[in-house]
């Protein structure tokens, strides 16, 4: 699978865990798909990592991006978890405040991958002389 396509389908992903954390907050659903669906969104970051890291050129901005998405997880995933334990609001509201930035964080990978592919698509021109 492809950096891009693994962006895609994270940011797709961190859209519905912010739809559930609203249904969460509103005692609609219990914690349990949001954690559930967090620690699924940890792990496709994880790939996502992986593969950043790996690809071939490596491009800087998607490998620093991946490396900072996967810690941004990993500390929302704590403050989850503080904020079941503690119930203190403050802490939820750095929770949703991660979970805004992670999302534009995955936003942002998405097009750089999306940038990165096109131009990885571009001939270089070849032979002597002006090009027209």
């Amino acid at each position: 699978m492809k950096v891009r396509d693994l962006f895609r389908v994270t940011m797709i992903l961190v859209f519905i865990q912010i739809a559930l954390g609203g249904l969460l907050t509103f005692d609609y659903i219990s914690w349990i798909p949001h954690a559930i669906t967090g620690f699924i969104v940890l792990a496709l970051a994880l790939v996502t990592l992986i593969v950043a890291q790996t690809s071939k050129p490596p491009f800087r901005p998607l490998q620093g991006l991946s490396i900072g998405l996967v810690l941004a997880i990993v500390v929302q995933i704590i403050l989850g978890f503080l904020t079941l334990n503690t119930g203190n609001l403050a802490v939820a509201w750095v929770h949703l405040l991660v979970a805004v930035g992670i999302y534009g964080m995955v936003v942002s990978g998405t097009f750089m991958s999306m940038r990165l592919n096109y131009h990885s698509r571009e001939q270089p021109a070849t032979g002597t002389g002006p090009q027209v």
